[in-house]
């Protein structure tokens, strides 16, 4: 099968969306994930079932609650194209704060896959509908930190991140 220069170009930039999806969950930054999905986008992501505006708002005031840090990571991802239409499943794993019922602050371990229909309108791809589908899961990833991590400097959400500004700083 060989690429056409336009979609290796649309695989590209569609894979600079997945990637700016899981930055912005992770640092809590609402206008960047508001960014990667069409006006009026839907998801459905576990028990939420909406708009994807309300569905960045409430993402993010979830993550804000717990007390760790979480990263979102795409392995494989699969492209169909039809026109300025793609069906689009990527994998991902998942690395989930939250607190248990019984108080403790945990780090739970996710295997899933994003079936996204992405669609180009005035030249962009963006994400137009996304089903969240969790293939596996673990509670907690036990153990305790490596102690070296003092070292180097710790994440946060939004402007308290070290990334905060990085690359602002290129321009």
């Amino acid at each position: 099968m060989a690429l056409q220069i336009d979609e290796f170009i649309s695989r590209a930039e569609i894979t600079e969306v997945l990637n700016r999806y899981c930055r912005a969950v992770d640092r809590g930054d609402i206008p960047s994930l508001k960014a990667v999905y069409h006006p009026g986008a839907t998801e459905h992501h576990g028990g939420f079932n909406g708009v994807s505006e309300d569905f960045a708002e409430y993402i993010v005031e979830k993550m804000d609650a717990a007390v760790l840090h979480g990263q979102h990571h795409i392995t494989n991802v699969l492209f169909e194209f039809d026109g300025d239409r793609a069906r689009v499943e990527s994998y991902f794993l998942a690395i989930q704060p939250y607190t248990a019922a019984s108080g403790e602050n945990l780090l739970g371990f996710i295997g899933g896959r994003y079936l996204d229909i992405f669609e180009r309108r005035d030249g962009s791809w963006l994400i137009a509908d996304r089903t969240v589908v969790m293939d596996w899961s673990r509670e907690s990833l036990p153990g305790s930190e490596w102690p070296g991590h003092v070292n180097y400097p710790r994440p946060a959400r939004r402007l308290d991140d070290p990334s905060s500004g990085f690359f602002a700083e290129i321009a």
